[in-house]
C-alpha cells in the first residue's frame, strides 16, 4: 500500500528568485495494492508533481510517502533503490525515455541487470516475454526506437518498466498526443496489463473521460489542491465538487 501524508512541494519561480509557488498543497491519500486510480486535473494542477513525489523522483518540502508504512523520504533515503524497483513511472514522452542509440532489447534489459543481475540468456528470454506481453513482436528486440511508431515506443517504455516487476506503475499522460483510436487502444492495453499482472495503477490525465474508463478511484486536483477523491462505478453523481462537474461536462459525461 502507498500512502501520502500531508505531502507538499514548492518551486522557485525563477533560477535566482526568492519567490516560491506551491505546486502541491498538503495531500493525504491512500493507494491500495492492486487498485486502479486516476489523478485528473488541468495543466498546472500539480498532478505530475504529485506523481513524481510518489515515484521518488521529486523530494517534497513537507510530508512523506509511505510504502507499506515505511517512509521514502528522509535524511539517508535508505529505501530509495528498492522504491525505484517497486514504483515505476511511464513518462509522457516515451521517446525521450529511450536511448536512441540503444536497441529495444538492451533498453528493456537494463532493469533486469540492475535489479536482478540476470545473465545474458535469461535476459533475452525475459525481454521476449515482455515484448509479447506488451503486444509487440519479439523481432523488435534488435530495433532502434527511431524505427518504431509513437504507440510502439510507448509499449517499449511500458515493457521496460514491467521488467523491474513493480508493485505500482504510474502512467503520466500516457495517451497525450495520440489520435482517438490509438488513445483507446493504449488505454485498453493498460487495463488488460493491470488485470493480468496485478500492479497498482496510477493514471495521470487531464481528461476526465479517460479517468472514468481507467480507474475505480478518482482524485481530482486543481491549483495544487486535492479537490475530492471518489469511488467511481459508473454513476457521475458521486462527484460533488463544482470543478469536478466542469471536467465531467467538458468530457461530455454529463
Amino acid at each position: 500500500m502507498i500512502e501520502t501524508r500531508d505531502l507538499s512541494c514548492t518551486f522557485s519561480e525563477g533560477s535566482f528568485s526568492q519567490n516560491r509557488f506551491t505546486a502541491v498543497s498538503p495531500i493525504s491519500a491512500v493507494f491500495k495494492n492492486g487498485g486502479r486510480y486516476a489523478i485528473v486535473g488541468e495543466s498546472g494542477s500539480g498532478k505530475t508533481t504529485l506523481a513524481r513525489m510518489i515515484a521518488g523522483l521529486q523530494k517534497p518540502d513537507g510530508g512523506n510517502v509511505y510504502f507499506d508504512n515505511m517512509p521514502l523520504y528522509g535524511r539517508r533515503y535508505k529505501a530509495r533503490k528498492e522504491h525505484f524497483k517497486r514504483v515505476q513511472i511511464i513518462q509522457q514522452n516515451s521517446a525521450s525515455a529511450l536511448d536512441p542509440k540503444m536497441s529495444v532489447g538492451k533498453s528493456i534489459e537494463e532493469p533486469l541487470i540492475c535489479f536482478f543481475g540476470m545473465d545474458k540468456a535469461r535476459r533475452k528470454k525475459r525481454c521476449e516475454e515482455l515484448l509479447t506481453l506488451c503486444n509487440l513482436p519479439v523481432s523488435y528486440y534488435a530495433r532502434l526506437p527511431s524505427e518504431l511508431s509513437g504507440g510502439e515506443q510507448k509499449r517499449i517504455a511500458i515493457a521496460r518498466a514491467l521488467a523491474a516487476e513493480p508493485e505500482c506503475l504510474i502512467f503520466d499522460e500516457a495517451t497525450n498526443g495520440f489520435d482517438l483510436p490509438l488513445r483507446k487502444k493504449i488505454v485498453e492495453e493498460i487495463i488488460d496489463l493491470q488485470k493480468e499482472v496485478g500492479f497498482t495503477l496510477i493514471f495521470i490525465t487531464h481528461d476526465m473521460e479517460l479517468a472514468v474508463v481507467v480507474a475505480d478511484e478518482i482524485l481530482v486536483m486543481r491549483s495544487s489542491k486535492l479537490v475530492e477523491q471518489v469511488t467511481f462505478s459508473g454513476d457521475p453523481s458521486v462527484f460533488q465538487q463544482p470543478y469536478s462537474k466542469v471536467l465531467l461536462e467538458a468530457s461530455g459525461i454529463i
